[in-house]
């Protein structure tokens, strides 16, 4: 969006804009920084003693920057260093907080348990960012109440905290022999680590040994090469689905098994559910409508099973604790100390159910 369009959604000049904001960049670094810095209040004066109380205005915050995951998971990378050094401070700050806060008011929880639930209960708040339905405000603000506070009081019966965390591999494995294979292997990484906009053609061959111009021979644009990596990502997610729907034998498993399979997938794909949730929005438009289409089908799948087992609950909000659950997989499966713990599939699976769960 540019600063013209941006100037629009508020009735001024695009002047008016430069008035108050430098560029884009300020504009997004003051986004975010008056998102955080709202949330770590509500953490630092909130009572240990009224968990709820603090869930409560960090889910208002949330409510009302609904856009807040997009910008930090899509667009934060695209600040210059100084902003975005200075925005992961205030980033972390807010997680130390709300972790110190939470074993505050759960003693039983060790440090490692609260910093997991901790990044959950974010997803949490963050997952609207990703979805577009609407609901009224307060009921969103209500939702997301409900659904973080889900998540805070998880008891992790598979808590691995004293245990070792789970050793970074030190091999590699074998490069795919097929050239084309091998450019999409190395350009996977490459694209979760550095983003498409900052990875080029000569980065992937070199990872390949050989030329950026050797690529193209195989992949005529970079977008074309975007498109491939999140096929390979798209296409054994649906087929996984499709295999956890054929082993249930109601919804219930059905909602069990997904659950199962998406947390199987993201543990082992990290890299392409980090492209899937960062990159879609650099794929051709006809692609990304496809994989749009794909997704939205997906989802279905799992909103259908929802309402099969709780038929009490109306679309909208099962989408919401759709979403929130998907975003908490995610999330968690893309931070490389969270997916390292031991008991992580477990956990997840726990926290989860609890999400799918919640009384609304």
């Amino acid at each position: 969006m540019s600063t013209s369009q941006i100037a629009a959604e508020v009735g001024i000049t695009a002047g008016a804009l430069y008035r108050h904001f430098k560029g884009k960049q300020d504009l997004l670094s003051h986004a975010l920084t008056d998102g955080f810095d709202q949330a770590t209040r509500f953490v630092l004066e909130g009572s240990p003693e009224d968990l709820g109380e603090v869930i409560t205005g960090i889910a208002t915050t949330a409510g009302e920057r609904r856009y807040m995951g997009v910008l930090w998971n899509r667009e934060a990378r695209f600040l210059d260093d100084e902003a975005r050094t200075a925005m992961r401070a205030r980033f972390f700050t807010f997680i130390d907080e709300f972790s110190r806060q939470l074993r505050s008011a759960r003693p039983d929880l060790s440090a490692g348990q609260a910093d997991l639930l901790t990044w959950a209960a974010l997803a949490v708040l963050t997952s609207p960012s990703y979805h577009s339905t609407e609901l009224e405000p307060d009921d969103i603000i209500d939702m997301l109440e409900r659904m973080a506070l889900a998540v805070c009081t998880t008891s992790l019966t598979g808590s691995d905290d004293g245990a070792e965390p789970q050793p970074v591999p030190t091999v590699v494995g074998l490069r795919p022999h097929g050239r084309r294979e091998a450019i999409l292997a190395a350009a996977t990484p490459l694209i979760h680590q550095f983003g498409y906009q900052a990875v080029s053609m000569e980065d992937v061959g070199e990872s390949v040994g050989i030329s950026g111009a050797a690529v193209y021979k195989y992949f005529a644009k970079k977008s074309d090469l975007l498109s491939a990596v999140i096929a390979r990502a798209s296409e054994p997610l649906q087929l996984g689905a499709s295999r956890a729907l054929g082993r249930a034998r109601d919804s219930a498993e059905g909602v069990t098994n997904l659950l199962d399979a998406y947390i199987e997938f993201a543990l082992v794909h990290h890299d392409l559910v980090g492209i899937l949730v960062a990159e879609v929005t650099n794929l051709p438009e006809e692609h990304r409508r496809q994989v749009r289409r794909s997704q939205h089908d997906y989802v279905a799948e799992w909103i259908r099973l929802v309402r099969e087992t709780r038929p009490q609950i109306e679309e909208r909000r099962a989408r919401f604790l759709v979403h929130a659950v998907l975003t908490v997989v995610n999330d968690v499966t893309r931070t490389d100390h969270l997916r390292r713990r031991r008991s992580v599939e477990q956990d997840l699976q726990i926290m989860c159910r609890r999400i799918l769960n919640v009384t609304l």
